[in-house]
């Protein structure tokens, strides 16, 4: 075999591969469209970027209510906006018991992408919708978007020139300088390739799962006739349970990552107080 056929080879396993996974997850109103209207292109263009079109659904759905919500400002908060506030208060207590007091300006953006990755996440148990976070584009661009947040954190927090020294190790010495290429290339490979990896791939392979789990429940009630009802409406409570999970798993590995590039404060607190400390008063010898 050649090794043009050995390619072609390969690239049709690979198509097999990917069909075999689409197969494997419940048909959404999109795949619908596509099914029944094969020749329309703008049925293929929403097929074709399926992922980003439920994405932004989900987007639009937290944009209208929580604006619904903030029109609703009353003192004493009821409906909408007592549930919102709850939700908020909860995140914000949550990400400043790492982070401290200073915690509360990544509130915004932490608390915004944990109800989206949510969101996303519980989607796919409504009928004929889809879990974007179950295919790896969706989950890359969310866990790169947070890796961007940490590092532009870090630069803000250190400045520039000091967070270029924390890349290269912060060397001391004529050994320090001479590993700065060695230090710079680990502390790339896992502030812009690990974290993001980390974040991406635990999110799309849980929720990916999930999806399986409850199209093969889906195969069994067709095959014998629902009488594996029941055995779906635990799995559809394991699928809830465990998509709030790992949402919480992305918010609570985020905030760690963002307190492990902000200053200790209480370092320098502490060598500031010493600094300033009286001199020990020595008795005069006899």
């Amino acid at each position: 075999m050649s090794v043009t056929e050995q390619h072609v080879t390969a690239a049709v396993q690979a198509v097999a591969q990917v069909q075999e996974q689409a197969a494997e997850e419940l048909p959404n109103l999109i795949t619908i469209l596509e099914h029944f209207f094969p020749k329309s292109h703008f049925v293929h263009f929403l097929f074709s970027w399926e992922n980003l079109v439920f994405s932004f659904l989900v987007l639009g759905f937290i944009t209208f209510r929580a604006i619904s919500a903030a029109r609703k400002n009353e003192f004493l908060p009821k409906g909408l906006q007592n549930r919102w506030e709850l939700v908020m208060e909860g995140l914000a207590e949550f990400v400043t018991s790492i982070l401290g007091p200073r915690g509360m300006e990544h509130v915004p953006f932490l608390g915004t992408m944990f109800l989206y990755i949510l969101l996303q996440n519980w989607l796919g148990l409504i009928p004929l919708m889809k879990s974007p976070t179950s295919a790896w584009s969706t989950t890359i661009a969310l866990a790169l978007i947070t890796t961007v947040y940490i590092q532009w954190v870090g630069i803000k927090e250190h400045g520039f020139f000091n967070y270029l020294k924390h890349l290269a190790g912060n060397p001391i010495g004529i050994l320090g300088v001479a590993l700065i290429p060695l230090m710079l290339v680990i502390n790339l490979s896992i502030e812009f390739f690990a974290v993001p990896l980390s974040l991406s791939l635990r999110l799309f392979a849980n929720v990916s799962s999930e999806d399986k789990l409850l199209y093969k429940f889906a195969e069994l009630n067709a095959m014998y006739h629902w009488l594996p009802f029941f055995f779906q409406l635990f799995a559809n409570v394991l699928v809830i349970l465990f998509s709030f999970i790992q949402a919480f798993v992305f918010l609570l590995l985020s905030t760690v990552y963002i307190s492990l590039i902000l200053p200790h404060e209480h370092d320098e607190d502490h060598n500031a107080a010493s600094e300033k400390s009286p001199s020990p008063i020595h008795s005069p010898s006899t």
